[in-house]
């Protein structure tokens, strides 16, 4: 259907300039961003993530949403000025802008590699939980997912994959609700589910401890979705194009806000999701029977339970999650090309491009990046090392771009000196603490224990309720 949609607007609509493609004809609806930018920002990882989180830490997870909201009224205030009245087709021109070429092209490297990463992540797990679940050879719909993906994001530019996502948040929304709604009924009732949560300790969603090495407290969840939010929705390239893809500045603000309640919402959904997930295995968990053999897989195990009685349903959440990372990568991957070729590409160039070649080189690169994704998952198929590759990577790229466009937009006197030497000075920080903070838990200084689970209520068992490590 993405292909489909994306075929009707390569078709229907010539796409022969840079600002057609990646930017609709600045003329995009307001609702389609709204849902592409919760679709592309709301990752398939999550989806599977915070019901877990939920169901072994408790919902106090769903602080983060305040972060993400205080994170779109900065972008609201201070930062969508700036970018929108620049209108750049890559964000990264402002770094040039502001500081010289250096800073932009350093950026726009650091940028192009960890959203690369980001995007092997996020595919490869959504193909593994998709093949398993329906007995498909991974090594046969990987492939597939990524050429069709990467077809529709050639043809369709910037207005078919606004369109995708659209139908691809519709998929994320619905397949939530009805595994919520299909867990209340099976555990008896809202009053049910509230009871078993709430005796459970999963309900216990305030906590202040200032303690640095507690796993999780509701300041620290603010503060750092609140950074998070400021990289993703505010300094994102791929986001900041679909707000100055709007026809006017007044749209573009009313769709900052709605896309964070939006995004609010969904996280919300799956937190709802953990607590009833709890409510449905809180005196017989899963990991502790031996039914699955790791955390993460949970929610996959909760979805086909739940599929055995109603037919359709683990269909419908396996369509969920296949649409968030295809919405996410062909965000990215529109979002990564345009950047390239304006920011590595063209300036090494002794000729200077036309609007039509620039379009093509844009598409070529749409295509080489899906050509890469899909070699990438082959070769880190069955490895994790990409998982903790790309958690290291994110931790110094994303402070270090963040910071330079705060430094740039904030402060008067700013200069390139300064941007490079606290870009560095942020990235030996980093290093030394997640370092640390690694080493901390490997020697066991770190520890974090989850809530209370119990297996007592499964058929033949006696055993008592503990807490795991």
């Amino acid at each position: 259907m993405s292909a489909g949609i994306s075929l009707y607007y390569g078709v229907s609509r010539q796409k022969n300039t840079v600002e057609e493609y990646m930017f609709g004809g600045k003329n995009m609806p307001s609702i389609p961003i709204c849902m592409s930018n919760m679709a592309s920002t709301v990752s398939s990882i999550l989806l599977v993530a915070m019901p877990t989180e939920t169901y072994y830490y408790g919902a106090q997870i769903v602080f983060i949403c305040l972060g993400d909201l205080t994170a779109a009224l900065l972008m609201y205030f201070f930062y969508l000025p700036v970018f929108y009245k620049l209108g750049f087709t890559s964000l990264f021109e402002y770094l040039e802008r502001r500081f010289n070429k250096g800073t932009r092209y350093l950026a726009s490297v650091i940028y192009s590699i960890t959203q690369l990463l980001y995007l092997l992540v996020i595919v490869y797990t959504s193909c593994t939980v998709v093949s398993q679940a329906l007995g498909i050879s991974f090594n046969l719909f990987a492939p597939f997912a990524c050429l069709t993906c990467s077809i529709y994001t050639v043809l369709g530019g910037l207005r078919g994959v606004v369109w995708a996502d659209t139908l691809q948040a519709m998929f994320m929304f619905i397949s939530l609700l009805i595994l919520i709604f299909i867990g209340i009924w099976n555990a008896g009732g809202f009053g049910e589910v509230f009871d078993i949560a709430e005796k459970g300790s999963r309900l216990n969603i305030f906590n202040f401890d200032p303690n640095p090495f507690t796993r999780n407290s509701s300041w620290m969840l603010y503060i750092s979705a609140m950074f998070i939010g400021i990289y993703g929705n505010c300094t994102n390239p791929g986001v900041v194009q679909r707000y100055i893809s709007l026809p006017n500045f007044s749209k573009a603000r009313l769709v900052v806000i709605i896309t964070a309640i939006a995004s609010a919402s969904i996280i919300s959904l799956t937190v709802c999701l953990g607590v009833v997930i709890y409510a449905t295995y809180f005196n017989c968990d899963p990991y502790m029977r031996k039914a699955i053999s790791s955390h993460n897989e949970l929610v996959s195990y909760y979805v086909v339970d739940v599929g055995k009685k109603i037919p359709g349903v683990t269909g419908l959440f396996l369509a969920g999650i296949l649409s968030a990372a295809l919405s996410s990568m062909s965000t990215i991957m529109n979002s990564i090309s345009g950047t390239t070729c304006e920011d590595l590409i063209k300036p090494v160039l002794s000729k200077k491009l036309t609007d039509i070649q620039t379009n093509l080189c844009i598409k070529c690169l749409v295509a080489v990046f899906g050509l890469v994704i899909t070699i990438g998952i082959f070769c880190i198929n069955g490895r994790g090392g990409i998982f903790q590759l790309y958690r290291t990577t994110l931790s110094l790229t994303s402070g270090v771009i963040l910071y330079v466009f705060t430094f740039g937009i904030f402060y008067e006197k700013a200069n390139a000196k300064g941007a490079v030497a606290g870009a560095l000075a942020g990235i030996l920080v980093t290093v030394t603490l997640g370092l640390g903070s690694q080493a901390a838990i490997i020697s066991g200084k770190i520890n974090y224990v989850h809530k209370v689970i119990s297996v007592e209520g499964c058929p033949g068992n006696v055993t008592q309720s503990l807490g795991l490590k």
